[in-house]
């Protein structure tokens, strides 16, 4: 073997040899033990130690818009704070949607118009409908006052037939036989026989009165009933309504040609430029940085020593200060670690347990400088 062969074996030779003794130098829970540092395990104070990630309490909200619309401008750039409802960025589409909402409240005015004068001209028949009722009503009444005054004829036969009787009862009686004549008789006779033919004419004439009033009472009735019938037809279903639901569509759609913040919060990324088009990629990132979280992974065997309200510390070299907080919720489902911790000799293949910690906020400006920025939670027992 050449000299150069044999230094190169020496090198390889003492290079494993100052890993084994580096090896036998790191502790325990570094070297890879069943709960490795790094990943999830208790250091020399007891505490639990895991990987986190630093996020707000309300998530990171990723808005879109609607794919293959225009981006007219953008009106927001990151780190700007927004409130609920205010425009972030605008879309080609809305300019139109503007159009359609101005033609269709128009119509929707002309509508309206058209149903009030269609809803007054509606009372106005009913007005004359129950006008031409009352007046039925009072030719009734007439009639049956008219009946009533002939019915006071027939007292009149009655008084005529007495006196007939009377007479020919003195004609009877041999001894006043003269001082009615047969003229006389006969003469009441004729009246009473006169008499009754007006009766029968005005009793006839009565009953028929009475029977076109009560006709016309009816028809007048029927006329009310529908007249007011079709008055609340008409207001309960007016004509209108579906113009609403037209502006309701066209203001829906004019909400998607506009991209809105749902709440209050921070722009955190931008991605969308005035004139290009937009895709299923949010164009905006935003989150209420008001509140902030840890999502600590704390292996499965360890997170049975978690309890709520525990005080726990997170520290990263990119963060300018330890930050503290406590635990408000754990998981329950088991899972794979997400998470690796910078350690080369940590291990990577540990199930864990979602923990929740809910960041002081004396410490929140420290910990929203970050975002997803993971850190060693060191969760105090």
């Amino acid at each position: 073997m050449s000299h150069s062969g044999v230094l190169g074996v020496r090198r390889i030779f003492c290079g494993l040899l100052g890993l084994m003794i580096l090896l036998n130098a790191v502790p325990r829970g570094v070297q890879g033990g069943p709960f490795p540092q790094g990943s999830a395990t208790k250091d020399t104070s007891g505490s639990i130690v895991a990987q986190g990630r630093l996020q707000p309490t309300g998530g990171i909200l990723k808005l879109s818009a609607v794919p293959g619309d225009r981006i007219q401008g953008v009106r927001v750039e990151p780190g700007a704070l927004v409130e609920g409802g205010q425009e972030l960025v605008v879309l080609e589409s809305a300019g139109l949607r503007k159009l359609e909402l101005q033609i269709a409240e128009l119509k929707l005015a002309d509508a309206v118009s058209m149903h009030q004068t269609a809803l007054r001209q509606a009372d106005q028949g009913l007005e004359m409908a129950q006008w031409k009722l009352r007046s039925a009503e009072q030719i009734q009444t007439q009639a049956r006052s008219t009946l009533e005054l002939v019915g006071k004829q027939s007292e009149l036969l009655e008084s005529l037939g007495e006196q007939i009787r009377g007479l020919e009862a003195i004609r009877s009686n041999p001894r006043l036989r003269g001082a009615v004549g047969s003229l006389e008789v006969e003469a009441k006779r004729n009246q009473k026989m006169a008499a009754e033919v007006e009766y029968e004419r005005a009793l006839q004439g009565a009953n028929q009165s009475i029977q076109s009033a009560e006709l016309l009472v009816a028809q007048a009735q029927a006329v009310v009933r529908e007249a007011r019938e079709a008055r609340e037809q008409l207001a309960e279903n007016p004509g209108y309504r579906p113009l609403e639901k037209q502006i309701e569509l066209i203001r829906f759609q004019l909400g998607q040609a506009a991209v809105l913040a749902p709440g209050s919060g921070t722009v955190l990324q931008v991605h969308g430029v005035a004139g290009e088009r937009a895709s299923v990629l949010p164009l905006i990132e935003m989150a209420d940085l008001s509140q902030m979280s840890c999502l600590a992974e704390v292996h499965e065997s360890d997170v049975g020593q978690v309890r709520l309200g525990q005080i726990a510390e997170m520290k990263s070299s990119s963060l300018s200060r330890t930050i503290r907080g406590r635990v408000r919720r754990i998981d329950r489902v088991v899972g794979a670690s997400q998470m690796r911790s910078a350690s080369p000799l940590a291990r990577s293949d540990f199930r864990s347990i979602g923990v929740w910690i809910q960041i002081d906020p004396e410490d929140v400006s420290v910990a929203s400088e970050r975002l997803q920025l993971q850190v060693e939670v060191r969760i105090e027992k």
